[in-house]
């Protein structure tokens, strides 16, 4: 049913309680004065009849007739009614309107039958004689006899006309009607003026409750003076239920915020779904790893955005458990795989029932990635140091059983065990300055200085010529003298070195090395560029990615013979990256391999 204003449903009732009020006491007044005014009539023409009663009966008894009509004529005219003067047979002897002669018998006449029995008798009807409704009042009159003749009864009847009694009453009614005219406008202002002065005080209490609705709790509700005490009551409650929602909304809101500044601090996404699956609340760093947008993600059902079907077994699982589950799930982006170590636990309300369940994902994918990294390192470094270990052993192992009693041969196997401890030693040095690198570069130890960068070069060239001249490789240098950049020229040196060793090893006998350098403007930054590209062996697009990797070969038996490390490059992307710089590498296989260290301008 469609609501109303308190106005409307005030005012019609009001009036129409009023109205039917009015109708009542009119109805009720005027058939009470209609009634009172007829009592009182007939009262005054019974008065009337007993006032001439002595008169007539005198005239009656001295049997003049003349003198009687023109006494009841006489009468009529000053009581301006109608007089009638009839025989216990019902004829007519007087009338002061008509000829008694030319007049019906009037014995059934109910006044007449009824004074006749009762002695007094009156009715309301219509006159035939005089062609209008009138009250008739009859009372009977006793003639003594003379001597033992007995009575003769005699009838005298007054009557006056109905229809000015009407008109009076009518007359009566009208006036009452406008009264009750009067009345209702009257009632209707006074109503609307009630109405209003309810009405306008409890308009500007439900503004103000809409603004408390919407969270605005000032200025408070200040009800006009004068006002019923129950809406002054209400508009005090209602200022103190606003002070209050404002108190807990601002306690509520800074919890939340406080929650929220927790959640988003925090490294792990942190989701919470209902139990209809839909999402709740989620912070940044599940929107980060889950790709999902706040904004249009809450209330959602959770399937919509997430499609992994692990973890959406985990929360229909962990729906259908009253335990808290734990399992490790693993994610797979255009990006890569990501590896979520997730806990999920029921959330309760104050009944202690669940309403939904909180997710807590953990990225442990750096941590599986350095797991992998750990156990392949060591597998690598105990390959690596048991081969020269095995081969130094069994050397040393063979010349004691010879006793140097073959020189030659005991000479090449201690020659062949000062080549391998040479090479462990080499492992070794590198996997030092991988640590110290990585070390200096986690406490930002390492220091920086513009300097140019051309003798740096040439001092790594220089420390290559030997194994260059070797393969008759010509090393060929083109760097701007005054190229200048923030360096550490030991750790620079050492990487180039490692690039322009890398290139001759596998570079063809007789080939050329081209070393370049120079800045180009990449936006809005500078960077320097520092190219080694050779045209040797090259190597397969499939070994690229791993190519930085300790101990990484993409062809192992030719490193083997060449005796390198496997270190190398490892070594040239940490100290690329300890100068907050970059490595790349492009390969062809069987035409050459070209690698870019890249540095900030």
């Amino acid at each position: 049913m469609q609501s109303r204003k308190l106005i409307y449903h005030i005012f019609p009732a009001n009036i129409l309680v009023t109205i039917g009020a009015m109708l009542v006491i009119i109805w009720y007044g005027s058939s009470t004065l209609q009634k009172f005014y007829m009592d009182e009539s007939r009262a005054s023409l019974l008065a009337r009849a007993y006032s001439i009663e002595k008169q007539v009966q005198q005239l009656l008894d001295e049997d003049d007739i003349y003198a009687l009509r023109e006494f009841l004529q006489n009468t009529a005219k000053k009581t301006s009614s109608r007089i009638t003067l009839i025989d216990h047979t019902g004829l007519v002897i007087s009338d002061s309107q008509k000829d008694p002669d030319n007049m019906d018998n009037h014995k059934d006449r109910p006044e007449i039958m009824e004074a006749a029995k009762n002695g007094v008798g009156s009715s309301i009807r219509f006159s035939q004689t005089l062609g209008e409704r009138m009250l008739y009042t009859t009372i009977s009159l006793r003639q003594d006899a003379v001597e033992d003749r007995g009575s003769i009864s005699w009838l005298l009847r007054i009557a006056v006309s109905v229809d000015k009694l009407e008109k009076t009453l009518a007359r009566v009614k009208k006036d009452m009607a406008a009264a009750m005219v009067l009345v209702i406008i009257i009632a209707a202002f006074v109503t609307i003026y009630v109405s209003r002065r309810i009405t306008s005080p409890l308009e500007k209490i439900i503004q103000g409750a809409e603004r408390f609705a919407v969270g605005e709790f000032s200025p408070h509700l200040i009800p006009p003076d004068n006002v019923a005490t129950e809406i002054a009551t209400l508009s005090q409650t209602l200022n103190s239920m606003a002070d209050q929602l404002k108190d807990r909304i601002s306690k509520a809101t800074r919890r939340k915020n406080e929650l929220q500044t927790v959640l988003d601090s925090m490294l792990a996404a942190v989701l919470t779904v209902d139990s209809d699956s839909r999402i709740i609340s989620l912070n940044s760093a599940a929107s980060k790893l889950l790709s999902l947008n706040s904004a249009r993600s809450i209330g959602k059902p959770v399937e919509e955005f997430i499609r992994n079907i692990d973890l959406l077994q985990l929360i229909d699982r962990a729906k259908h458990s009253d335990q808290p589950l734990e399992d490790e799930i693993k994610i797979s982006t255009k990006e890569g795989n990501y590896f979520l170590h997730t806990n999920c636990v029921h959330l309760y309300d104050k009944g202690n029932k669940s309403f939904g369940l909180l997710l807590v994902l953990h990225d442990v994918t750096k941590m599986r990635l350095l797991e992998n990294m750990r156990k392949d390192f060591v597998a690598n470094v105990s390959h690596e140091l048991k081969t020269p270990i095995t081969t130094i052993k069994g050397s040393i192992e063979t010349v004691l059983d010879d006793k140097l009693e073959d020189k030659e041969n005991s000479i090449h196997f201690l020659e062949t065990a000062l080549r391998k401890t040479d090479h462990l030693n080499a492992i070794i040095d590198h996997l030092l300055l991988l640590s110290r690198i990585e070390q200096e570069a986690e406490a930002e130890n390492i220091e920086l200085h513009l300097e140019a960068l051309k003798p740096v070069i040439i001092e790594a060239m220089h420390c290559c010529t030997t194994i260059a001249i070797e393969k008759k490789i010509h090393l060929q240098l083109d760097c701007p003298d005054n190229l200048l950049i923030k360096m550490h020229p030991v750790l620079l040196e050492q990487a180039m070195v490692n690039l322009i060793v890398n290139a001759v090893r596998y570079s063809h006998r007789g080939s050329e090395i081209m070393i370049r350098a120079e800045r180009k403007s990449e936006g809005k930054q500078d960077q320097i560029l520092i190219l080694v590209q050779d045209f040797g062996i090259g190597i397969r697009a499939d070994h690229l990615p791993r190519l930085f990797e300790r101990f990484y070969r993409s062809d192992r038996a030719r490193s083997r013979k060449i005796g390198g490390t496997g270190l190398g490059l490892a070594i040239v992307k940490h100290i690329a990256q300890a100068h907050k710089g970059d490595v790349e590498v492009k390969s062809e296989a069987g035409k050459g391999t070209s690698v870019c260290i890249i540095l900030p301008g």
